[in-house]
């Protein structure tokens, strides 16, 4: 896809050349968060735990409270102890106030990418982190829309079984005009203000603000990407996303961006069978 928008004004730490932040919308990319050594240790551990170093599946481990598929939250029952890999560099976290209890490592093979989303809201904090490892690769920002609205307002699908992001529901079937018409309106929405910033291995992403609660991102599956005006054959990549879970009373969400907000969406679908809309 052609990306049709620059990204926003970025600004290099004065006192750290490596922190880059788009403070519009913030985001912020630390280059060089873990050394080489570190990175291999990583790696390692990774696979120690899962052997699987090829084919084309995704592999994923979770520690701390593990990531719900169905819920899109954190696990009240599953919880696995955090190896001291990911414990020794809590302390370097720029916010200490979200320490995160929740960590997803996962592989991705050559080609792979993710789809676009907004992590849920209302179950973890404002902290979303994401460390990259093992190769570079570019992730797509573009401001959420309606389609991102109604893709949150579809029955929840089983994420083990492949759909495609433009069919209805088989309860509601689409005609054909109208399923060209969501793709098209899709295909404009998402090319509309999407733009890239390339993870270079061992970089740490930080999303908060706008960035966390009303852009997707995505990485694009692709074999090639191009760097620095090159084409670079895509190599493995690892990744740990850490989030902060909130419980009891601390679940919810009062952003600025209902449209994908899971806590509001919540609140719309209870006022719809309450009668109030």
């Amino acid at each position: 896809m052609a990306l049709t928008r620059e990204p926003p004004a970025a600004t290099v730490d004065p006192s750290n050349p490596n922190i880059v932040r788009w403070e519009d919308i913030g985001l912020t990319l630390i280059h060089n968060f873990i050394t080489e050594e570190e990175e291999a240790a990583m790696i390692e551990a990774f696979h120690a735990q899962d052997p699987q170093k090829e084919g084309k599946r995704r592999i994923s481990q979770h520690f701390g409270y593990h990531f719900d598929y169905t819920t899109f939250g954190a696990s009240e029952t599953h919880l696995t102890p955090v190896p001291s890999y990911i414990t020794n560099f809590l302390p370097r976290l720029p916010i200490q106030t979200y320490l995160p209890d929740q960590f997803t490592v996962q592989y991705y093979p050559p080609g792979t990418g993710i789809p676009p989303h907004v992590d849920t809201h209302s179950m973890f904090d404002e902290a979303l982190y994401s460390l990259s490892f093992g190769s570079a690769v570019p992730m797509q920002f573009r401001m959420s829309g309606p389609n991102d609205a109604r893709k949150m307002r579809l029955p929840k699908r089983s994420v083990q079984r492949k759909s495609d992001e433009n069919t209805e529901p088989a309860s509601s079937p689409a005609t054909a005009e109208q399923t060209q018409a969501n793709a098209q309106a899709q295909d404009a929405e998402e090319q509309s203000a999407c733009w890239e910033i390339l993870l270079p291995p061992r970089s740490l992403l930080l999303m908060t603000g706008p960035s966390r609660y009303g852009y997707t991102h995505a990485i694009r599956p692709r074999k090639t990407d191009v760097i620095d005006g090159k084409t670079v054959p895509r190599q493995g990549r690892y990744s740990i996303t850490m989030r902060t879970v909130r419980r009891g009373d601390e679940i919810g969400c009062n952003c600025a961006y209902p449209g994908v907000c899971d806590a509001r969406i919540r609140e719309e679908m209870a006022a719809r069978r309450d009668g109030a809309i």
